[in-house]
């Protein structure tokens, strides 16, 4: 002991805590610069700030970034997780005496991984939580997702969390927040030692039976086996990194479904048919299109961008149609069947065929579309650098599509767009949807979108459709507004008139 009149030091014992807190802090750092390219940690303030709501939860909180929300605003939460703690427990062991003895063998295992748990989170959001909080959330929040996991599965009823207005709907959004997240190693080991006796005859190894549960409540992978296609449990390090791996790997199999002969010639003829109709203003864009001011031309309107808005594409005389499941890669899902059910049977699906046919991604515009879109592209942007970008860009070439009414009109007529939100009274809504989702994209957008797996059609777009630019823009401004015509026809014939008379009066001229 050393010290003066005033202050009295345990020297030893100030050393000891200061060295093993060194040691403790270097060991975390250690691990945390293993897992910094899957790092949980809080969403950019100044992205944030315009639609906060949108990260944050709303019925449960998971993890240490919103874990004092749980003291207050949503104590419901807390208690649904202890009474998820006690029915997770209980269908292995109906025998109340043993309880004890679970919970105890629950706290080993996450205290073995709590220095790895810890460094999965940035320091500043973790350090002042002591090892022993730190441990009882992983526990109960880990238990609470998997007891939910498994009711679902099995067709449980939850009255508890159906009696909160919009509890199951708010909870499917809560457990993909960015900002809500438990690693995905801590999971795996919970229910590993977890009896659960619907599963006993299913021969799923635990990491394994824990995907199918993730994949089925956020998907509906209802009885399909893929434990094939399923990534390795210890490269997942979160249920919305393995979200965006369902989200992301849907499009990449799939295929637009085979052309049905008697559609496909139906839909010549009525080409056939139209043609005659628009041969006139065809003949005319020659004439007409070096006349045309050029801040009414695409490039002005769109300057280095190549995304055509959802009328332009009609008037490029291409045809919109959503995207059908086809060639294997479509995520089984039917409406209400999980989160991902708003992306449409194959999320992210965009391509332009051979046929003039644009299909897009059938989009539902609900309440859980906003966050799920946001969120997943939070992760791509700031938490996993080495993830592509394919939420972002796809959201970037939507919000484009959709800058007016008359737009998502189109979209909405050709089934693109569906959900309560959709319709001719809320077109406005629709419009306002696309500008607050594309404003998150800004300053990576473009950037994203030239180097995505959209950069095809957008190649498409720019080789296949010059003339049926300059078509739309001359229909977009003579064709509307007759008076232009008209005054555009008289200049016309005015100028041919004027060259005509230059060469006869050339003509009359003796040699």
């Amino acid at each position: 002991m050393a010290g003066d009149d005033n202050v009295t030091v345990h020297v030893e014992w100030l050393a000891r805590r200061l060295t093993q807190q060194q040691e403790d802090a270097a060991a975390t750092e250690q691990h945390r610069v293993m897992l910094s390219t899957h790092r949980v940690s809080r969403v950019p303030d100044h992205v944030r700030i315009r639609n906060p709501d949108a990260y944050t939860p709303g019925l449960v909180t998971i993890g240490p970034l919103h874990a004092e929300d749980g003291l207050g605003r949503l104590r419901p939460g807390k208690r649904l997780k202890m009474a998820y703690l006690h029915s997770l427990i209980s269908r292995g062991h109906p025998d109340p005496s043993s309880h004890l003895a679970v919970i105890q063998g629950y706290v080993r295992l996450v205290a073995a991984r709590e220095r790895e748990a810890r460094a999965m989170y940035a320091a500043e959001d973790v350090e002042e939580i002591s090892a022993e909080d730190f441990v009882q959330m992983l526990v109960l929040d880990g238990c609470f997702i998997i007891e939910h996991l498994v009711n679902v599965a099995t067709g449980r009823e939850e009255q508890t969390l159906h009696a909160t207005p919009y509890g199951p709907a708010q909870l499917s959004v809560d457990i993909v927040l960015a900002e809500n997240q438990i690693p995905f190693f801590v999971l795996v080991d919970l229910i590993g030692s977890t009896r659960l006796p619907e599963f006993d005859t299913t021969g799923y190894q635990p990491p394994v039976l824990l995907m199918k549960l993730v994949l089925y409540y956020l998907a509906g992978e209802k009885g399909s086996d893929r434990s094939d296609v399923l990534p390795p449990a210890n490269g997942v390090c979160h249920i919305l990194h393995l979200l965006h791996q369902v989200v992301t790997s849907a499009r990449t199999t799939w295929q637009p479904p085979p052309r049905i002969q008697d559609s496909t010639m139906l839909k010549l003829a009525r080409q056939a048919g139209r043609f005659p109709l628009s041969l006139p203003l065809q003949l005319m864009v020659p004439l007409l299109y070096p006349i045309l001011p050029d801040e009414c031309k695409w490039s002005a309107r769109y300057g280095p961008e190549s995304v055509p808005s959802a009328s332009d594409v009609k008037g490029m005389l291409l045809r919109l149609e959503k995207t059908h499941g086809g060639g294997g890669g479509g995520v089984k899902s039917s409406d209400g069947a999980g989160i991902v059910s708003v992306l449409g049977p194959v999320p992210l699906a965009v391509k332009l065929d051979q046929h003039g046919v644009l299909r897009l991604a059938q989009l539902k515009i609900e309440f859980r579309t906003m966050p799920l879109l946001l969120n997943l592209m939070a992760f791509e942007r700031y938490f996993c650098e080495m993830q592509a970008g394919d939420v972002l860009a796809y959201t970037w070439f939507m919000a484009k599509m959709v800058p007016s009414a008359e737009d998502a009109a189109e979209l909405v007529a050709a089934e693109v767009l569906r959900g309560s939100a959709v319709g001719n009274e809320s077109n406005a809504d629709v419009v306002r949807f696309f500008r607050d989702v594309g404003a998150a994209c800004e300053g990576s957008g473009q950037r994203e979108l030239e180097k995505s797996y959209l950069r095809e059609t957008l190649l498409l777009f720019e080789e296949r459709t010059q003339h049926a630019k300059r078509v739309a823009d001359v229909k977009r401004y003579y064709v509307t507004v007759p008076w232009r015509l008209i005054t555009a026809f008289v200049t016309v014939i005015t100028t041919v008139t004027s060259i005509l008379q230059t060469l006869a009066s050339f003509k009359q001229k003796p040699g």
